[in-house]
């Protein structure tokens, strides 16, 4: 995860990379209506796990993910490196030695996987403690927002799913694995890359 090892940056970090992804879905033509956004989802992961950003949508029976993804590549590495935040690649997207590019594409979704999510949100408390989110070079935050007619209702971020608070006060295991493993849940679909 490479956000500031401060704790105070990394939400304003996270702020700022998802506003990148958002003006480069907008600009490569992958809108979503507001209305239509059931939940998004941020992804900073390591161990060069995909980068990503993406809108759950409902339309017309459909469900479907528009999301955008970072890459870049090195004259200093072979393989391209997908784990680095939005505005790096953004930001090297003319650099003489680093290639960066943001990837946008959309892909159907199962409903069942969504509703999986939206239940797994709804069991967790409204606040969360603050230790659910550490700054770590091994860690994977994941930044969930559910929407209710285009606003915000839910934010849950976590580097450490263990952590996190449930509304009955007792831990859920399923939900917890659930949680943990949900970007790896994304990235199947989404892919890695191109």
């Amino acid at each position: 995860m490479r956000f500031s090892e401060t704790e105070t940056d990394w939400l304003s970090e996270y702020l700022q990379d998802i506003e990148v992804a958002n003006n480069e879905l907008i600009e490569k033509n992958f809108f979503a209506d507001p209305k239509s956004v059931i939940c998004d989802i941020y992804v900073l992961p390591s161990h060069n796990h995909q980068t990503f950003y993406g809108k759950l949508t409902a339309e017309r029976g459909f469900y479907k993910i528009i999301f955008a993804k970072a890459i870049q590549n090195s004259i200093w590495f072979s393989e391209p490196i997908y784990m680095y935040r939005f505005e790096e690649a953004k930001r090297f997207e003319n650099h003489p030695m680093k290639k960066g590019r943001i990837i946008c594409r959309a892909k159907l979704m199962d409903k069942a996987l969504i509703n999986r999510l939206l239940f797994t949100v709804e069991k967790l408390s409204e606040r969360q403690p603050a230790e659910t989110v550490l700054p770590t070079l091994d860690g994977v935050f994941t930044a969930v927002r559910t929407y209710e007619n285009g606003i915000v209702s839910r934010k849950i971020m976590y580097t450490d799913p263990e952590k996190l608070s449930f509304c009955d006060n007792a831990g859920n295991q399923e939900a917890l694995d659930f949680l943990g493993n949900l970007y790896l849940y994304i990235e199947k679909i989404i892919g890695i890359g191109d």
